[in-house]
């Protein structure tokens, strides 16, 4: 089984509002791997589970862009491309869940990859412009 991230300090942007989002974040894809290794005879469960990510992300981008913009962040532009990219990514996995034509092995491989991503590499370096 893939390994999603494990909430730690280490990953704190130094915002309680987004760590908790972040916090969330985890836990429904580690959900959404525990129900993809369980094999559901349908897609239809994954496909509301990744509805509810999606929908979750998204509302977590929002704040976390508003912030971004707020604190006058110089990779803002770059962020939000970030967000938008892997927004469609969810766009298209829903798709595919939605037509039972999901590739379930290459989803949990886009999750695990996409934590480690959005964490350490997307926030971790604009902590500093998360602030309230």
């Amino acid at each position: 089984m893939p390994n999603i991230p494990k909430w730690s300090h280490s990953l704190s942007v130094r915002n309680p509002r987004l760590d908790e989002q972040h916090i969330i974040l985890i836990e429904l894809s580690k959900e959404l791997v525990e129900l993809v290794a369980r094999g559901p005879s349908t897609d239809e469960p994954i496909h509301r589970l990744l509805k509810e990510f999606s929908d979750y992300a998204r509302r977590h981008d929002e704040l976390e862009e508003g912030l971004l913009a707020a604190n006058d962040c110089p990779t803002l532009a770059e962020h939000r491309r970030v967000h938008r990219a892997a927004e469609a990514e969810l766009d298209r996995w829903m798709a595919s869940a939605s037509t039972e034509s999901l590739d379930r092995t290459a989803l949990v491989a886009y999750f695990q990859g996409w934590m480690e991503h959005h964490l350490t590499e997307t926030d971790m370096p604009v902590s500093g412009y998360m602030h309230d």
